[in-house]
């Protein structure tokens, strides 16, 4: 792995988890499908600045990176969605915003500003207060194993709404990442796939070559984050 990276939690209800890298030479990570809005703040060594918005992830994604380039970002929770365009046009698809100034960066017709690893949440819920991003609660509960009393017709409507992608899809995303993150604590694989709901390991590791990139004897040895 040639970046450092950490993360932490957030207070947002709008957010997963917050990251951030700091790249010590040029190479490419493969991201694995996360099914979850993200958004990318870039600053290179020469004090330029750039920032991303990222729809759902299905599949997994080759992201470059440069030496002296210091990322923070933001995995938006299961459910949370941007308002101002369908989901399922950003799917698998990253959008370079306009930036008409090193502090601030447009989005949805407005200026926002540019944010840093410690007050990118309120970013975050500044875009909520806005009516921009919001949280559908039916996506959270559904893979929490909730929301009962609905049809399976009308929870496959908010995930599409809100990911662009059916139940389905979005369950094998985080499940594989379930299994990754067990992977790379020293779980058995055998374990892993009986654990997880996998029919055999063969299932589990078409799984994760598929949705991740990585066998699962790779994944054990994977240091760079999910």
């Amino acid at each position: 792995m040639s970046f450092l990276y950490e993360e932490r939690t957030s207070s947002s209800p709008y957010v997963d988890v917050v990251w951030q890298t700091r790249d010590v030479s040029d190479g490419t990570y493969l991201a694995s499908a996360d099914a979850c809005w993200d958004m990318i703040f870039t600053v290179g060594p020469d004090g330029s600045r750039r920032a991303l918005l990222c729809g759902p992830a299905s599949r997994p994604v080759e992201v470059p990176y440069v030496a002296g380039n210091l990322n923070v970002g933001v995995r938006f929770a299961p459910g949370a969605f941007f308002t101002h365009v369908p989901a399922r046009t950003l799917c698998d698809r990253t959008v370079l915003l306009p930036m008409p100034d090193a502090g601030h960066f447009e989005l949805a017709g407005a200026g926002w500003p540019f944010p840093g690893y410690g007050d990118v949440d309120d970013l975050a819920d500044a875009f909520g207060r806005h009516g921009l991003l919001r949280l559908d609660e039916v996506v959270g509960a559904a893979l929490d194993g909730g929301a009962p009393h609905l049809s399976a017709r009308t929870v496959e409507r908010h995930f599409t709404h809100a990911t662009g992608l059916s139940p389905g899809h979005v369950r094998q995303i985080t499940r594989a990442r379930a299994a990754v993150a067990r992977l790379q604590q020293g779980r058995a694989i055998a374990d892993v796939a009986h654990d997880l709901g996998y029919a055999d390991q063969s299932h589990l590791t078409r799984d994760l070559k598929r949705l991740t990139g990585y066998t699962p004897g790779q994944s054990q040895g994977r240091s760079e984050p999910v």
